[in-house]
């Protein structure tokens, strides 16, 4: 039998993990930010955004077959969790946030997916 280890984790780098707690997973939960959420559109991405009794933001990934091969969505999906990743310490409070690609997300640079989640932020951090 294996013990597991437990380090601490030095520069603060243990809040910018992206956990299970930080996903949607249900289909109940996509449900529930489809029906009731606003939308907020970007030159990159579009997000559905429902406030949420948990403490940290969520995100689910809604990634249609439409864009590419499975190759091409995942490369999607990374570039989406890691700008989450990176800004989820400056939503406020918590929501429930479903992601969705726009035509031509290809062609852009990671730094379109943070200006994206930028934009996000300024709107849901105003209300």
């Amino acid at each position: 039998m294996w013990q597991a280890v437990v380090r601490p984790v030095e520069n603060g780098l243990q809040d910018k993990r992206f956990r299970k707690h930080n996903r949607l997973l249900k289909s109940a939960d996509f449900q529930l930010v489809y029906q009731r959420g606003f939308k907020v559109v970007t030159h990159t991405l579009i997000f559905r955004v429902i406030p949420s009794e948990h403490q940290e933001p969520r995100i689910g990934l809604a990634i249609s077959r439409k864009v590419g091969k499975a190759v091409k969505r995942n490369l999607i999906k990374r570039r989406t969790r890691e700008a989450f990743r990176e800004k989820k310490a400056s939503f406020k409070k918590g929501f429930d946030i479903v992601v969705s690609p726009r035509r031509g997300i290809l062609d852009r640079d990671f730094q379109d997916y943070l200006k994206s989640f930028d934009i996000l932020l300024k709107k849901i951090n105003r209300s």
